[in-house]
């Protein structure tokens, strides 16, 4: 069994859409660039994608990458400018993980709180 490429999708939905083949292919590309970027950003502990499943974030993977960055940045040579400028990299993406878990958090807090109001 092969897989179809992306491109037999493009000319398949520009019938089903009757739009021109390059329409469609600027379409499916924008929604799954914007896909993968929600998913790069770590803005939403949970995205959902229509017919393909559910994307969520994992606390204790998260907590463990959190971990891994931080003995990254000990690591670094702070004051070589190669290690400053990676340095700057992972803080940054340690301040967005960082927020992402605080986010999750929060949100399994308020599942906790809304089951336990239920009972």
């Amino acid at each position: 069994m092969n897989p179809k490429k992306s491109k037999q999708f493009y000319s398949e939905i520009a019938k089903k859409a009757d739009v021109h083949k390059d329409v469609a292919a600027d379409l499916i590309y924008f929604f799954y660039e914007k896909f993968r970027n929600n998913l790069s950003d770590l803005s939403s502990h949970k995205l959902i994608l229509p017919n393909l499943g559910t994307f969520t974030l994992r606390k204790t993977k998260l907590e463990k990458a959190i971990k891994k960055n931080k003995d990254i940045l000990g690591n670094l040579q702070k004051n070589t400018y190669k290690g400053y400028e990676k340095s700057i990299a992972v803080k940054a993406k340690l301040k967005q993980m960082e927020t992402a878990l605080i986010n999750l958090n929060k949100n399994l807090k308020e599942k906790k709180d809304f089951k336990n109001e239920n009972k």
